[in-house]
């Protein structure tokens, strides 16, 4: 199935692309540090690769990628660039309101950054208001069951994975060009016990960026996971087309 672009349609075609579809996929990620090894838009590259399989799979129209996201945790690592969670917020607030306006019926958020997650569920909390208007969340679903079975690494508590083995594999299958094996290094880092009960600057618990061991990551673990995650967000999406879309 050929993928609708937003940006590359005319105005016209984008109306009918959205109102035929009325599901519209918005990748968001982040420009941050990602260790030694991968390059600081590792989260824009998974976000945009999920949502291109998922918008091939669904036929949902694809919309630019969003690049900035909040990542307060690494703001002091080089090449950080961190959004506020209000400022973000509100600008997927409007994207929403505009896909409503235009025909949407689903906004399905594909994130590939973690840090964002707060910022998207208070979006789609005010987007709830808009009657018979649906927005989808997705951060990496299903990806510790994934984990266990392709992989050697789990996620942190919490869910944090960040320049790994996991991370890693994922941008090998996504980006190869733009990884540095010959860098990737390992550095599993002590947590103290009050992690995630309090908010925590990174430098505190790692001075390389890398939460687990990124040598062992391979192109073929990444095809594995990301293909794991695009069938569950696409599951997801099917089971809204059937109910929100079948009326």
């Amino acid at each position: 199935m050929s993928i609708p672009h937003a940006e590359q349609l005319t105005g016209e075609e984008f109306r009918q692309a959205l109102q035929q579809s009325r599901i519209a996929i918005l990748p968001i990620g982040a420009i941050e540090f990602h260790g030694p090894h991968l390059p600081t838009g590792t989260d824009n590259f998974l976000a945009m690769k999920m949502a291109e399989e998922v918008a091939k799979r669904t036929g949902g129209v694809l919309l630019p990628l969003l690049p900035y996201g909040q990542v307060w945790g690494l703001e002091h690592f080089p090449g950080s660039l961190n959004v506020p969670n209000e400022t973000l917020t509100a600008l997927l607030f409007e994207i929403g309101v505009s896909l409503h306006r235009q025909g949407a019926v689903i906004f399905a958020i594909i994130n590939g950054h973690l840090g964002n997650m707060t910022a998207i569920q208070a979006a789609a909390r005010r987007l709830f208001s808009i009657e018979g208007f649906i927005t989808y969340a997705f951060s990496y679903p299903g990806l510790a069951e994934a984990a266990s079975r392709i992989c050697a690494s789990r996620p942190l508590p919490g869910g944090y994975f960040h320049a790994d083995e996991i991370e890693t594999s994922l941008l090998l299958y996504a980006q190869p060009e733009l990884v540095h094996m010959e860098r990737a290094i390992r550095d599993e880092p002590q947590l103290p016990p009050d992690f995630g009960s309090r908010q925590v600057r990174w430098e505190e618990i790692t001075k390389t960026g890398v939460l687990g061991d990124a040598t062992v990551a391979t192109r073929e673990k990444g095809e594995a996971l990301l293909q794991a995650l695009v069938s569950r967000v696409v599951e997801i999406l099917e089971y809204g087309r059937s109910r929100y879309l079948a009326k």
